[in-house]
């Protein structure tokens, strides 16, 4: 037997067999809805089909124009909000999607709920989506500015272009200590990141590539050696990109730390030796993209260290390839031809300071003090072996700095 449905407003149940005359009359009437539910989690939708008979109590509703319909299933009631009457008919005729919603009456959990005039409808849509997404990803990856790592997907971008916004940034990093790398940075004429999906983005970024066809000079010759960088960094494999990473409020704060641990290493110590601060340039993965995007715009964090065999804080490497072993797969846009691949990943470049090193241990927090210091100062980093050592702990938030993102082939 038919399923007796009950729809809110009626006068007690009704069949299928027992409809009235549609109040609307479709130019698809002669194909059934299609009718989808997401039931993803975790922020990632996951679209899945309305079986039949729950297919066709929804339809059945849909057409008589009602504003809902109540239905059981799996021993749960449901009821499913439908859109007003006039906007289902207009969405319906141009071949879009009708949202509506599913509130579970006993949980009160709620997800989202679809209709498309058809199945083929659905396909219709969902081809002329995906062709108005990559002509948007062509604009976004033309932009050197703009955050390309794991967004590709069939949604466009929030906006059909990325916004060009400047950036400003002093001069801190012409001073003396930095690497010269960094002090040919730019600080003019930056762009602020831009994020396909909208996302916070408080940097400014720069797509470093092998060939550039804009007659940038500069960033050719950055690109030089940024990748002289990398082929002395033990990991032997193809540099694809680089994104280059100033965010102002991170270079202040690392400027500041710089200033704070030399005062620190100019105490008097028990030997009568002056000691130096360093600015070493070291490798640090992540082990996701959006792990990647946290520390563009926030720093390392050393409260998210997990594996700490030699000490509670942020783990840099000397070796690219050490830091592989942490960094994260990354997606990009199929329109970004030039760094089409089958397998990319990413690591960070990062500028550290480095003073006075001792040997750490599990989960060592502070470091401990020095022995030589007269004021009972502590060690600036922990590392894994003296003398020579390949891994070096930082204990302050401050205390690296992101550079560059390094995008490579495994």
């Amino acid at each position: 037997p038919l399923r007796t449905t009950s729809f809110p407003g009626n006068r007690g149940p009704r069949t299928s067999m027992n409809c009235p005359a549609p109040v609307l009359i479709l130019e698809t009437a002669k194909q059934p809805g299609y009718w989808q539910c997401d039931v993803g989690c975790s922020g990632r939708s996951n679209w899945v089909e309305f079986q039949w008979p729950f297919s066709a109590i929804l339809e059945q509703a849909f057409c008589l124009g009602w504003p809902s319909v109540d239905f059981r299933r799996g021993g749960n009631d449901y009821r499913v909000t439908l859109g007003q009457c006039h906007r289902r008919l207009q969405e319906a005729c141009k071949g879009e999607p009708c949202d509506a919603e599913q509130v579970n009456q006993q949980t009160n959990a709620k997800r989202p709920v679809r209709r498309w005039p058809s199945a083929s409808a659905k396909g219709h849509w969902e081809a002329t989506q995906l062709q108005k997404a990559q002509q948007n990803w062509v604009n976004w990856t033309n932009a050197d500015w703009a955050w390309l790592l794991d967004v590709d997907g069939p949604d466009p971008p929030s906006v059909p272009t990325p916004p060009r916004r400047r950036y400003a940034l002093e001069s801190c990093s012409k001073d003396a200590f930095w690497p010269p790398l960094l002090q040919r940075w730019p600080n003019e004429k930056l762009i602020a990141a831009a994020h396909p999906k909208g996302e916070r983005c408080n940097f400014a970024l720069k797509r470093l590539l092998p060939t550039r066809t804009d007659g940038d000079v500069a960033a050719g010759q950055e690109w030089s050696a940024v990748k002289n960088f990398w082929q002395q960094s033990g990991k032997g494999t193809e540099l694809l990109a680089a994104f280059r990473v100033q965010n102002r409020g991170l270079i202040e704060a690392f400027c500041a730390q710089h200033k704070v641990m030399k005062a620190r290493l100019s105490e008097d110590f028990s030997d009568g030796q002056r000691r130096d601060l360093g600015v070493q340039l070291l490798w640090h993965g992540t082990r996701s993209v959006q792990g990647l995007l946290d520390i563009c715009r926030d720093g390392f964090d050393r409260a998210r260290a997990q594996t700490c065999v030699y000490g509670k804080g942020c783990y840099f490497a000397t070796s690219a390839g050490y830091s592989d072993r942490y960094a994260c797969d990354v997606r990009l846009p199929r329109s970004a031809d030039h760094l089409l691949h089958p397998q990319v990943r990413a690591v960070f470049l990062a500028a550290v300071l480095v003073g006075e090193c001792v040997v750490g241990s599990n989960n060592m927090y502070p470091p401990p003090q020095k022995p030589h210091s007269l004021s009972g100062e502590r060690y600036e980093n922990t590392c894994d072996r003296l003398p020579n050592p390949s891994i070096f702990v930082t204990y302050k938030d401050q205390q690296a700095l992101p550079l560059y993102i390094m995008l490579y082939k495994p």
